[in-house]
């Protein structure tokens, strides 16, 4: 093949391609240590440590290819080790970012680290009549090693595609990782120094890490969203918790919109507990929860204000608010075991939410020492007092 019409030196290409790919691996270390330093799991700590791996093995090709390092056997072969535990150690790690890692998972985890470890052993020390012998200028392939990666890929993707959230573009980088070490093979043992399969293996670990980068960046998002939708949720209801709620609510009371908070307390709630258990209650609680948030959908915001009081607000005027807060009675009556005490409150003008809240809270009141079941009005209630 004529080979003037690639117009870069293959050294040059290989260090382009190191060099991105170690900007590829710097981004994606710093969103694992982002992780880590959020929430100090074990998942994201092994994760540090096989980014940082393969950072390492990206760095000493580029000293490779640059002539920063010497261009010995023994460490030539050694980069190629540390490129396979690398990537065994990274899909692991992807693997953990979605399930936590269990004995049979652990188990192939330490027996395809073991094989690899065994195979550089036997390879550097094989076929040589002394330790001098390894460190002479040149390189070490072993096809033993590069057939293990080789079958690294599609051994993953049957065992951890189907487990992870983005099975598709994992399984794509993976197709890529499969063509760069086969390519690779190819030019070792089949073409070596063929023009065309130097690039194609130049070329291919930038397609391979960027889409590496974008399943990781989507499952970081994933992680980052899912750690602040839990501190501003109620584990049991998955209604917003009170902070969160009364911080909106007074979002939207400083906008200066029309605003109905609605308090709603289940009745009889202690005896149901009592009589049928903590896990019916729960039940209860989830479903009464379920109905806030669909009558309140898109209108208002539902919370947890605390036990068994599950409060709303709603934006609109207030015979709006007050026949959701009707609506929501009669659907708890009609759907769920138990009733409730509801007790609703038109926002005045600069009228804190606490006070709203409290408002709220004593019509709500006004129901259970009324009878229960039922909906109270505060202000049709003052003024029916006074």
């Amino acid at each position: 093949m004529n080979t003037s019409v690639w117009p870069m030196n293959d050294e040059h290409l290989y260090a382009f391609s190191s060099g991105i790919v170690v900007i590829l691996l710097g981004l994606m270390l710093f969103m694992a240590y982002r992780l880590y330093v959020h929430n100090r799991r074990a998942t994201y700590r092994t994760l540090i440590y096989s980014l940082g791996l393969d950072l390492a093995h990206q760095l000493f090709q580029l000293a490779l290819l640059l002539k920063l390092a010497p261009q010995k056997s023994l460490l030539t072969f050694l980069g190629s080790t540390l490129q396979v535990i690398s990537f065994i150690l990274l899909n692991f790690a992807v693997f953990e970012l979605y399930h936590k890692k269990r004995p049979r998972t652990r188990a192939w985890y330490y027996s395809l680290l073991g094989i690899c470890v065994a195979i550089s052993v036997s390879v550097i020390f094989s076929g040589r009549e002394s330790l001098r012998q390894i460190w002479e200028v040149g390189v070490i392939h072993s096809p033993v090693l590069d057939g293990f990666m080789l079958a690294l890929s599609p051994l993953f993707a049957l065992m951890f595609a189907p487990h992870i959230g983005q099975p598709k573009r994992y399984v794509f980088a993976l197709s890529i990782s499969f063509a760069l070490q086969l390519v690779t093979i190819i030019d070792r043992y089949g073409y070596p120094d063929n023009a065309f399969y130097e690039t194609i293996a130049a070329l291919l670990p930038i397609a391979y890490y960027i889409l590496l980068f974008m399943v990781l960046f989507e499952r970081v998002v994933e992680l980052l969203q899912s750690a602040y939708r839990s501190s501003i949720t109620d584990g049991l209801t998955n209604l917003y918790n009170r902070r969160f709620f009364m911080n909106q609510l007074e979002h939207a009371l400083r906008s200066g919109r029309e605003v109905g908070a609605i308090f709603c307390d289940i009745d009889n709630f202690k005896k149901l507990n009592d009589t049928q258990g903590h896990q019916q209650a729960d039940v209860v609680l989830k479903q009464v929860a379920q109905i806030l948030t669909e009558e309140t959908d898109g209108i208002g915001l539902p919370g947890r204000y605390g036990g068994e009081e599950l409060v709303a607000f709603v934006t609109g005027p207030a015979s709006s608010s007050l026949a959701v807060a009707e609506k929501i009675r009669a659907r708890i009556e009609k759907e769920t075991i138990v009733t409730a005490s509801v007790g609703h409150c038109a926002a005045g003008k600069g009228i804190a939410a606490d006070k709203l809240m409290k408002q709220a809270d004593e019509a709500m009141y006004h129901s259970k020492k009324s009878g229960k079941n039922r909906v109270t009005d505060y202000a049709h209630w003052m003024n029916n007092a006074v």
